[in-house]
């Protein structure tokens, strides 16, 4: 998902709109390279019931991003196919990955939450100024992951370096 909104959203579509999405699209694309090198690869992302409450922010995040998300969009007047959707769209991909990364049963590198990070407050603030609500989630969505995931890795893990 991130490798095809970074070519398909952010460098085929929103850079006719706005030259940042080829930067963007960068962004995405290094993190779909980077999720398919430690997850495949190097074989460092386990997925599991990683004691709650990151089981359940996870499976929160992952619903709210495929269900609950195109369900407020409906709510507010986006319709299909020009609404933002899971799977195809930034900010729905973000939720959905900072998700399942809550979802892992051992310490993954910290560098797989950087670019989700940035784009939970890149997208998020966008969200606010552009009046998307199913986006304004996005927002606290990096904050929440990223501090789960070291609550939790330093309670499994206490003298492991995560890098």
């Amino acid at each position: 998902m991130w490798l095809w909104t970074g070519f398909g959203y952010h460098g085929l579509s929103f850079s006719v709109i706005n030259k940042a999405a080829y930067l963007f699209a960068a962004l995405f694309i290094i993190q779909g390279c980077y999720l398919l090198y430690a997850g495949v690869y190097r074989c460092q992302i386990r997925f599991g019931l990683p004691p709650a409450p990151a089981t359940v922010a996870g499976a929160a995040f992952m619903a709210y991003a495929a269900i609950i998300y195109p369900l407020i969009g409906a709510a507010t007047g986006h319709h299909y196919p020009e609404m933002p959707m899971f799977g195809v769209t930034p900010c729905p991909v973000t939720i959905f990955t900072l998700g399942l990364l809550l979802l892992t049963v051992r310490p993954v590198p910290s560098r797989l939450f950087v670019i989700p990070f940035i784009w939970s407050l890149i997208g998020g603030s966008t969200a606010i100024l552009l009046h998307v609500p199913q986006d304004w989630f996005l927002l606290v969505s990096g904050c929440i992951a990223v501090s789960l995931i070291i609550f939790r890795d330093r309670q499994t893990m206490p003298n492991a370096r995560i890098a």
